[in-house]
């Protein structure tokens, strides 16, 4: 039976992207406190993260290239100020905001939120002088339907080269922006519509560390803004856009099954969005468990000097790298072996051991030499619901360490948020002065931390917007 012939079967009464439509109006028109204050930890990890991201190279490059073609000046950039078309800085703000490797995760739909909606929701919020209410409802918003799309796939789009966060965050970014541009459901479906035709992302950053992989949430970001637009100004596009004949399900599905009312079951009660995970390393998600594992061999008083070698068994991804002196800086934000050397050696993982001469440094890479990394099937088969990881260390004095992961810290889902309900939110407060101090931005720090605080009560956006331009915002 074919995907489209399965896909007709269980073809819902309501085109989905309706339904999301209907779902981000509703959001917007009946919105209660409690229920959407939750998001703006993630949006303080994002904005913080967008932030110390725009000193990347890759970013520098992309905002020079950006003043090269001409842009604008109707939107703010982070670190740089109100120097560009809305739908320009939704794009430089999600490059940013993926350069670093730090920015938020959902574990099970195996995806970026935060660096596509965030930028997409800030743009169009800034270009329509909306309220920070309507800033948070547009980011939970983007965030729901970004994950459950990517929950239908569970990751499985890079065994065909694609990058989840780019394909499903064209329509997270499209419902963020157009709750920001102030459309109505039916503004909000064409506006999906006109997203999911723009929906792109390649992994082949995989081959030699180059820097494709940032700019996918920022086009992400940039396409929902300008599909909104579109939208807004009475271009169509078709409901049916994801489950159609003609629509991504079918065309960019590779033959997977998926249960197509799961998409919006319990749509406006259950939280996806809510599940995201923040990241305490900056590098690639799927290593952090080995990272927590890590540093906890080095907490117990192992050194380098002690270790005989290192043997790691995880899940397979066909993203992380196990060889043992990698490529470049990008390549190391993947590699295994690098970043479990660094957390061995020095007790921690920062942004300085992702700087390019740092992961050419004889002492990180000895070590290196002595971590060996396989794939291990009953892992794969548990993952995305489970991150399992087993570390065994064996040191020259013939003790051995054994130590086992199945949540990485960061994810609400950790058994430390669990225990303690301030843990999650102290630890992003924590997250974000460290980042902007280590990033030279900490004069900013509280006073973004103060701003995104006093969201729900903002009646506009001016003195958020000075501090991710870092005060060059201007009237």
């Amino acid at each position: 039976m074919t995907l489209q012939a399965i896909m007709t079967q269980s073809t819902p009464p309501v085109a989905i992207a309706t339904r999301f439509g209907e779902f981000a109006e509703r959001l917007a028109l009946h919105a209660e406190r409690p229920d959407h204050e939750p998001i703006k930890l993630y949006i303080l990890d994002t904005l913080a993260v967008m932030i110390a991201g725009a000193k990347a190279d890759s970013s520098v490059t992309m905002a020079r290239t950006l003043r090269k073609l001409g842009s604008g000046n109707a939107a703010t950039v982070a670190g740089i100020g109100r120097v560009a078309s809305a739908q320009d800085a939704a794009l430089l703000n999600g490059a940013f905001s993926h350069a670093l490797e730090l920015d938020d995760d959902h574990r099970v739909a195996v995806l970026h939120p935060g660096a596509v909606v965030v930028p997409a929701a800030l743009a169009a919020c800034e270009l329509s002088k909306a309220s920070g209410k309507t800033f948070l409802v547009a980011t939970l918003a983007g965030y729901e339907i970004m994950c459950r799309l990517g929950l239908a796939y569970r990751g499985s789009h890079f065994e065909h080269g694609m990058h989840p966060t780019a394909i499903f965050g064209v329509f997270g970014a499209a419902l963020a922006a157009g709750i920001g541009l102030g459309l109505d459901a039916a503004g909000l479906t064409r506006a999906l519509g006109i997203a999911g035709t723009q929906a792109s992302g390649l992994t082949e950053w995989r081959s030699d560390g180059s820097w494709i992989k940032r700019l996918h949430p920022g086009r992400a970001a940039q396409s929902g803004v300008l599909s909104a637009a579109l939208a807004a100004e009475g271009f169509t596009g078709p409901a049916t856009i994801l489950e159609g004949p003609g629509g991504f399900f079918n065309a960019m599905g590779h033959g997977k099954c998926i249960n197509l009312q799961a998409i919006t079951d319990s749509l406006g009660e259950r939280q996806h969005a809510l599940e995201t995970a923040i990241k305490p390393y900056p590098c690639c998600r799927f290593m952090h468990g080995a990272l927590d594992l890590a540093l906890d061999a080095y907490a117990s008083g192992i050194r380098p000097e002690h270790i005989a070698n290192v043997e790691i068994r995880i899940y397979e991804t066909g993203v992380l790298t196990y060889h043992k002196v990698p490529l470049n800086n990008v390549d190391a934000q993947f590699n295994v072996p690098y970043g479990v050397a660094c957390a061995l050696a020095q007790g921690r993982v920062g942004l300085s051991d992702y700087k390019a001469e740092s992961v050419r440094r004889t002492d990180i890479l000895n070590l290196s030499e002595r971590i060996n990394v396989t794939s291990h099937e009953p892992y794969t088969q548990a993952y995305p619901d489970v991150y399992s990881v087993e570390f065994v260390l064996r040191c020259y004095d013939g003790k051995v360490l054994t130590l086992r992961s199945t949540c990485p810290s960061g994810d609400p889902e950790a058994e430390i948020y669990k225990q303690d309900k301030t843990a999650f939110s102290n630890e992003v407060h924590r997250k974000a002065a460290l980042l902007l101090n280590e990033s030279g931005y900490g004069h900013i720090a509280q006073s973004l931390i103060e701003q995104v605080d006093q969201l729900w009560e903002s009646t506009d956006l001016d003195g958020l917007l000075r501090c991710v331009g870092t005060g060059r915002y201007t009237d």
